[in-house]
């Protein structure tokens, strides 16, 4: 895929300061290996109490979306650079990256990269397969495109992630409150009603240097079942059709191309579908995925550092990215059952379980379970990695076995089953 320079040692980082944008549990790591490389450290959040606020140098309570305000911050610490691992920071840090003059994206792509319209817009005039979609801002916008031959369509907003306000409608009378959650959830108060496409789920994970796209890892996913679209869980590598894996290990260098990426880190979601083979574009985002995907499993799975590259290249930096092949991965939800919880049980066990990366209840005694219906709300993971995929199953199930949570009402409950 081209040359790369060899990394900067940390020693010629060392001193200089880095803006991190979000300070929760996803952006954590970045945190910490931004001090492990000797960097001095800012970390904003909307959340006073966010977890990086004891990590991090400087901690700031200032909003993603406060472009005025990170700027003002930016510019009294004279930082460095400025990087975001979440959607809604990415046209924050492009403000303060061009207004500052620091490395980063520009104000256009971080634009097109977080409003889905204007993605899929970009991608139909460079020929990129996505699925029918139309723009409304109403009920009566949705009913006008999703016409009795159209439906099940899929309903989500233009400007969010984790699937919030994404559902499925496949009845006329179902529109309304669709569009009214994803209008609810989008910041500009617009939404896209789209095909429904029946087939695989993916997504691939990617750096780009120079214009040139490193794939370090693709997965097929098995999905929430319908009305709701979050992820149960990512299997890396995918099991794609020799045709769908030629076209898979091209998206990421053609929405480079097309979208004028020169240097970032690509989280692509696709579909392969089932009757014809295409492969879908569903979105793409300028950073990596959540749930320690690029901040553990990649590393593990591939030998690339992926933080400090991240890092290097909010600082102006090269780095040589040579994934290595081979290792089998992936990431796992634990679902389960609304309640209060009183206590957790076996996750220390399972963190010291062979082949386990990380494994994570996020309630803590006295918090409430509730239903899950998106991404955020998803109560606990496992990140695992393996020879091949029976074992790397072996280990989800392992990992499964020993974890219990109490209830207020005395109920010790194990993960519920993944639906098949």
């Amino acid at each position: 895929m081209g040359e790369h320079r060899a990394s900067q040692p940390a020693a010629a980082l060392s001193g200089k300061r880095l803006l991190i944008l979000g300070g929760g549990l996803w952006q954590l790591e970045y945190v910490r290996r931004a001090r492990q490389l000797g960097l001095e450290t800012w970390v904003t959040d909307w959340s006073p109490a966010a977890l990086a606020r004891d990590v991090a140098d400087h901690f700031e309570p200032i909003d993603l979306k406060d472009r005025e305000g990170t700027l003002a911050l930016a510019a009294r610490a004279r930082v460095d650079g400025v990087l975001t691992a979440a959607d809604i920071g990415v046209p924050t840090a492009a403000f303060v990256a061009n207004a500052l003059g620091l490395p980063g994206h520009s104000v256009e792509l971080a634009e097109l990269a977080t409003n889905k319209f204007k993605m899929r817009e970009r991608c139909r005039a460079a020929g990129i397969p996505c699925p029918w979609y139309r723009l409304v801002e109403s009920a009566e916008d949705a009913r006008a495109a999703a016409t009795p031959e159209r439906l099940p369509v899929i309903v989500k907003p233009i400007d969010n992630c984790s699937s919030r306000g994404v559902r499925w409608v496949d009845r006329a009378d179902e529109l309304t409150p669709a569009v009214d959650a994803a209008l609810d959830a989008s910041l500009a108060r617009r939404a896209l009603v789209e095909q429904f496409l029946v087939g695989v789920e993916g997504s691939i994970e990617a750096i780009v240097q120079d214009g040139c796209a490193i794939v370090l890892g693709i997965c097929d996913k098995t999905k929430s079942p319908l009305p709701d679209r979050y992820d149960l869980e990512l299997r890396y590598p995918g099991a794609h059709a020799p045709r769908a894996q030629a076209d898979l290990d091209a998206l990421a260098q053609r929405l480079a191309t097309a979208f004028g990426i020169r240097d970032a880190i690509l989280h692509i979601e696709f579909l392969v579908a089932h009757d014809t083979g295409t492969v879908y574009l569903i979105e793409f985002a300028v950073r990596g995925c959540g749930s320690k995907v690029v901040t553990h499993l990649m590393p593990a799975m591939t030998g690339v550092d992926v933080p400090a590259v991240v890092i290097r290249q909010a600082l102006g930096v090269r780095s040589r990215v040579e994934p290595v092949r081979g290792c089998h991965g992936a990431l796992h939800f634990l679902m389960f059952p609304p309640g209060r919880v009183t206590a957790v049980h076996g996750v220390s066990e399972a963190k010291a379980l062979p082949g386990v990366i990380d494994a994570c209840v996020e309630a803590s005694p006295g918090d409430r379970i509730d239903a899950v219906h998106d991404g955020r709300s998803r109560p606990g993971h496992v990140l695992v990695c393996g020879r091949d995929r029976a074992e790397v199953q072996q280990r989800i199930a392992d990992v499964r076995r020993g974890i219990r949570l109490e209830y207020d009402d005395g109920a010790r409950v194990a993960p519920l089953d993944m639906p098949a």
